[in-house]
Order: structure tokens, then sequence, then C-alpha cells
């Protein structure tokens, strides 16, 4: 009796403890975003000037460090200095932490600045709303939201999210240039996905790009999407490359233009989420619209200009961002998917290898030699150079009194039977 007893208290006891614990929460139980354009119209509104380097960049800094604190999050600013136009320039990123205790983290990052205060381009006095003044909106409206499950007790998940602010990004993509290179080793190891957001409020669609390769977290977040009737789109298949020297591959293209190309170059998981139109057939390339001018970096890149070309559709795209990013790393598989996507990730490495390079270039002079070898070759034969055969010359002919003379001179040298006598 008393072991039943005994047995009986323990399942009680078992069974309170799992009622007052934190639950995870899943995709299917939570409430979709939908407040980014506020956190657009607020950010913009305060910070329309974040001229890369400029002190407007700093104070644009310090008032997202006021937004991070504000939802409860470890908030820190990275300084570091960068060489731009033969100048020696600062410029800072804000790094802000939703801290749960977990040794694995996943970073979710937005560069700030924009080239407001540029007056060697179009856009000069541009707010940069599609550029980037969506992909923060994006960022700010998720640190508030797992802030807030935080501290409801709502969230129990497996990692620590990192909040990366990325400033001197215009120029050349310098604040995560910065970042990477001063990431722990523990660090990188322990990164599970890095997300990045830029320019993912215009433009005819938004896009997912993960890799060169397909991956298996790429497919997951895709799927993902799908399941929650949030349309994103992935590359097209005959991605177009230009030639450029990069971190991660001899070439390049726009899923590559961005922060997310140093994550990727570190052995990271990547996620680079932005809105153009990449399977257009009218232009080579990739291109914002098929029917609208492009705005970014021009003096049109403001809500005023999105809000005419596209409507309500480029909030659609900032709050679909959001969705997809908050339903996955809430997903109960995400840990799992991310830790196989790793252990799976495509090695391309040799791709930038210098030796191989090296191989490359001498082979392509080889086979220039070999196929200028072969063309003259060719023309030989289509186009053979004639024979001239050179004949001896005849001695020349004696005319005249001179001829008469040579003959004289014969008969005199002639000898005759009566000779002698």
């Amino acid at each position: 009796m008393k072991k039943i007893f005994a047995l009986a208290l323990t399942i009680i006891l078992i069974m309170t403890l799992s009622f007052f614990a934190p639950q995870k929460i899943y995709a299917q139980n939570l409430e979709a975003i939908s407040d980014t354009q506020e956190f657009m119209d607020r950010f913009l509104d305060d910070c329309p000037n974040r001229t890369s380097f400029s002190e407007d960049e700093k104070r644009a800094a310090e008032w997202l460090a006021q937004e991070f604190e504000s939802f409860g999050l470890q908030t820190k600013t990275q300084t570091f200095d960068a060489v731009f136009d033969n100048k020696k320039l600062t410029s800072q990123n804000v790094i802000a932490k939703l801290d749960l205790g977990k040794s694995k983290q996943v970073i979710i990052s937005a560069h700030y600045d924009n080239l407001y205060g540029s007056k060697d381009i179009e856009g000069f006095g541009a707010e940069g709303a599609y550029n980037n003044g969506s992909g923060v909106a994006v960022m700010l409206s998720l640190a508030k939201r797992f802030s807030e499950l935080k501290e409801e007790g709502n969230l129990n998940l497996d990692f620590n999210i990192i909040f990366l602010a990325l400033g001197g990004d215009e120029p050349g993509l310098y604040g995560a240039s910065y970042y990477v290179k001063n990431m722990m080793p523990r660090e990188i190891s322990g990164t599970l996905l890095a997300v990045n957001l830029d320019c993912v409020g215009g433009g005819d669609y938004l896009y997912l790009y993960c890799d060169e390769l397909s991956t298996v977290h790429e497919k997951y977040i895709k799927d993902i999407a799908d399941k929650n009737n949030l349309d994103i789109k992935l590359p097209p298949a005959n991605k177009k490359t230009a030639t450029a020297s990069t971190p991660l591959v001899p070439y390049l293209h726009y899923g590559l233009n961005s922060a997310n190309i140093y994550f990727l170059s570190a052995g990271i998981n990547s996620a680079n989420f932005f809105s153009r139109n990449w399977d257009t057939n009218n232009k080579i390339g990739i291109v914002e619209s098929e029917k609208n001018k492009p705005i970014i970096y021009t003096v049109d890149d403001n809500r005023e200009t999105l809000r005419r070309l596209y409507g309500d559709s480029f909030i659609k795209k900032m709050n679909t961002a959001a969705n997809i990013i908050f339903y996955a790393l809430t997903d109960k598989d995400f840990v799992k998917t991310m830790e196989q996507s790793s252990a799976n990730k495509p090695d391309y490495k040799w791709l930038v290898n210098s030796s191989l390079m090296a191989y490359i270039k001498f082979g392509l002079i080889v086979i220039m030699i070999a196929a200028v070898i072969l063309i003259v070759r060719n023309l030989n034969v289509r186009y053979p150079v004639p024979v001239i055969t050179i004949r001896p010359t005849p001695p020349p002919t004696v005319f005249g009194e001179e001829y008469e003379n040579k003959d004289k001179d014969k008969d005199n040298d002639q000898k005759t039977p009566f000779d002698g006598y």
C-alpha cells in the first residue's frame, strides 16, 4: 500500500512540476508579427540621416542601443576604424543579446547606415526607407517579440539570440567584416544560423538566399514559409554572376552582396533576406521591379515612394520576413536542422585556392597558345602559300658587229690541213 501511495504521489508531483515549468513554444501556437511598419516609422522619423562614418550615423547607433535596452536586452557598442577613400574613419556596430543562458546562438543582423549625406550620388537627402530602414524595422520587431515572450516566461529556446545593427556597410560592408573577424572560435562554432536583412521592403518579390549550393536549412526555412502561406522565392537556377574578388568565391551576384558573405566565409549557416526581381526576363542580372523605376540610392528612397509604387505590399514583405524568421526559430526542429545543415555544409573553398587559381591561369595560357597554333595551321591549309621556282638566267644574246667579229675570230682560230707548209 505504501508503494502504491508513493508512486501516486510521485506522478502527481511530476504533473505539477510540468504544469508550472516553462513550455517550449512552437510556430503553430504563435500570433503573427504585424508591427514592422511602426518600427520603420519611428526609426526613420528619428534617424533620417545615417551617412556612413558620420556623427549622424553615431547618433543613429545610440538610438538603436536605447531601443534594444528598452526591450531588456544586454546591449553594447562595438567601435571600429576603417580606411575609406584614403581616410581613416570610425563607425560602430550595436550588439544586443537576448540571453537565455545557452551555449549556442542565432545572429539576426541588419545594416542601419545610409547615404543621406553623400553629394556624389543622386540619393543625397534620401531617408533610406527601402535601404535599409526596412531591414532595421524587421530586426527591431523580432527583438521586441522575443523579449516580450521571455518576460512573460513563455520562451524556452535552446539558444541565445544576438541582434546586430551594422555600421559602415554602404561603403564596403565594414561593420560585418569587423564583427566576424573578432568572433571567438567558440562563437563561430556555436552559431546555429546568421540571418541578414537587407532591403526587404520594396521590389517585386521577397527572396531567401542561403548558399551557393542547396543546403538543409534552406529547404527547412522555405518549407516553414510554405506551411504558413508566406510568400518567398529562392534564387533562380541561372543566377547571374559577375567577375569579382570575394572572400567566398571568385565571382559575385546579388545574393552575396551583403553582410552574409562574411558569415558564409567563416563557415556559419546563413540566410539572407532581400527583395528585388531576380527572375526578370527583360534585363541581365537583377532589378528592383519590372514595372517600377529603381529607387535605392536615389532621393526617392522614402516611405512615400514605397507606398506610391507598391501600396501596402512593402509592409507585407517586411512582416513576411519577420514571421518566417520567427516561426523558424521557434520551430521544434530548428536546432537539430541547423546542426544537420552545418554537418552537411557544401565545401567549395577550392574555388578560391590560390594554387588552383594559378593552375587555372597557366592552363588558360596553354589553351590560348594551342588555339593560336591550330588557327594558323588551319589558315595554311585553306590559303597555301604559292611556291615560286627560280630558273637560271640564260647567257646574254650577242647581236650586230660583235656577233660578226665573234664568228671571224672563230674562223681564224680554226686549223686546216695545209697549216705548217
